[in-house]
């Protein structure tokens, strides 16, 4: 009986030690991770080179999910899934400044995508607050200090969206984090949705072992009831690709850089002259600023166009689709 009492008490005591011992673990485990220091800032070199790895030539798919409803009544809308090739061209490099074009080959067709500039330690920069127009908000140095300003641009250089972050590393992440920024209906819904006219968002930028990652968390927002619609997730990948034809996007490139350099030298000037700018936002069956460019790109495309030329062209384009903001 003793000798049964002894392994009874030595077996509750060693369980017991044992317990003890795992209740301590997840606190030991959260000592030691803190210890390792596995959350830093990117320097500004460091950041600098991980926008520049998102050059290069991809296979991306592109998915928007509805997650779920947040009104009333409001039916989830199917998911928008697309893909196609891309090539991401750097078109400006500077310690304060990176400039990625992305080029889009799908369908056999080639398209101006998106652009997206990075700034380092911004003094200002553009926010969308509604109704198709864009607002000057300059910044403190302490709200600027050590973030990148990614501003996004659309497929013909007209604004979209801009967020301030840091690049940071992450548990081994390299990754970008916005602030909640505002924009105006994607491109894949301006003329087939008008129960909503805000996307509030917050980006992230990923890199990724095949390439990188673009994640956005939306909400869908009628400013005119002030209601959120919906949350939806976009999930772009970025997928690094070996052996596809990218001749045709670097052919248009050549072709079209120039009329688009002038095109971003007129948003500029807009940009540098006004504190809010505003473009006509074409109703259904009307054409959008979209194609008014595009129409003009194609108009001079390969022929002998002086600069000076080019940017008034581009100039008075852009004065015809401004509401407010116009160029001087």
């Amino acid at each position: 009986m003793k000798l049964k009492l002894s392994y009874v008490l030595v077996t509750a005591f060693v369980m017991g030690i044992t317990s003890v011992n795992a209740a301590q673990q997840p606190i030991k485990l959260a000592e030691a991770l803190q210890q390792q220091s596995l959350h830093e800032d990117l320097t500004q070199e460091q950041a600098r080179q991980a926008i520049l790895k998102m050059a290069g030539e991809y296979k991306v798919d592109f998915r928007f999910e509805e997650l779920y409803s947040l009104k009333q009544g409001y039916e989830l809308k199917d998911d928008d899934l697309s893909s196609g090739h891309e090539t991401v061209i750097v078109i400006e490099n500077t310690p304060n400044k990176v400039s990625l074009q992305h080029i889009l080959v799908a369908g056999g067709q080639v398209v101006k995508h998106w652009r997206q500039d990075w700034e380092y330690e911004p003094t200002k920069m553009w926010s969308y607050i509604g109704d198709y127009r864009w607002k000057s908000i300059d910044l403190k140095k302490a709200e600027s200090n050590g973030k990148w300003l990614q501003t996004v641009w659309q497929v013909d250089d007209s604004p979209r969206y801009a967020g301030l972050g840091k690049w940071t590393k992450d548990n081994g992440v390299v990754e970008w984090v916005s602030n909640e920024t505002y924009r105006p209906l994607p491109r894949r819904e301006h003329t087939t949705r008008n129960d909503y006219d805000v996307i509030i968002g917050i980006n992230r930028h990923v890199l990724t072992a095949t390439g990188w990652v673009h994640e956005q968390d939306n909400i869908k927002f009628d400013s005119k009831t002030n209601t959120a619609l919906a949350r939806e997730l976009g999930v772009n990948q970025y997928n690094k690709v070996e052996g596809y034809d990218f001749k045709a996007a670097y052919d248009y490139w050549k072709t079209n850089a120039a009329y688009w350099s002038a095109v971003r030298g007129a948003w500029s000037n807009a940009f540098n002259q006004n504190q809010i700018v505003a473009l006509k936002f074409a109703a259904k069956n009307e054409k959008s600023h979209f194609s008014y460019f595009n129409d003009q790109a194609e108009s001079v495309a390969g022929k002998a166009v002086k600069a000076e030329q080019l940017q008034s062209q581009a100039k008075t384009l852009l004065n015809q689709q401004l509401i407010e903001g116009k160029i001087q």
